[in-house]
């Protein structure tokens, strides 16, 4: 039984952690704010969260600002523009994923570090949170990687979604940031935050943008 667990959960933090492949609009050059040649069709702040919209037929519900939508493909996508985004729209990409059913203990492993005293740290980029939305229970890890040369320090963020099938077993839900510069997030910041707060179960049966 304890293999067990120990497999489950070296699982599920392996897939939780491992590198997301980033949009193709994110392997050209690198550009800077500085950058006068370039054509800049970024909306202007400030941005408001008008409309809410249901990631798929997944249970939980997001809202966003104007000209944010949802991509279903290989990826599913929540993308949209904010505006200090990457020239020349803005848009930036969150990543939506599903797995499961997974047993409960998947679960169990993410809740305990909450269980251990807040470290105290001056970074303020650092985030490890924990909150409950109606059946879904929502959990929040955000880090500054770096930046490595010409590599740019950049936003690790992830946020995990639970939803209980029955008394064993949970859905998990997945959404993470990509290529979310450190510059780009210090801007956006006050944005982007809203949007995550906002996830709450889904109100509608079907997918819907309103």
């Amino acid at each position: 039984m304890r293999t067990n667990y120990i497999c489950i959960s070296l699982l599920f933090f392996s897939l939780c952690s491992c590198d997301k492949p980033r949009p193709a609009a994110s392997t050209a050059p690198p550009t800077t704010e500085e950058s006068s040649d370039e054509p800049d069709y970024r909306p202007r702040p400030p941005m408001h969260l008008e409309h809410t919209v249901r990631v798929s037929d997944y249970p939980f519900e997001i809202r966003v600002p104007e000209r944010w939508d949802w991509r279903s493909s290989t990826v599913n996508i929540l993308e949209g523009p904010t505006p200090h985004g990457p020239k020349p729209a803005g848009t930036i990409h969150i990543t939506v994923t599903r797995r499961g059913p997974l047993p409960n203990i998947v679960m169990d492993a993410l809740k305990s570090p909450s269980t251990k005293p807040t470290l105290t740290t001056n970074d303020s980029f650092f985030r490890q949170q924990h909150r409950t939305a109606g059946k879904l229970e929502i959990y929040e890890q955000r880090s500054l990687e770096p930046g490595i040369g010409p590599d740019p320090a950049r936003i690790k963020w992830t946020i995990i979604l639970f939803q209980p099938v029955d008394k064993d077993k949970v859905l998990l839900f997945q959404l993470t940031f990509l290529d979310l510069t450190r510059a780009h997030f210090e801007k956006d910041r006050e944005l982007i935050e809203s949007m995550i707060a906002s996830i709450a179960p889904a109100q509608q049966e079907e997918p819907s943008l309103k």
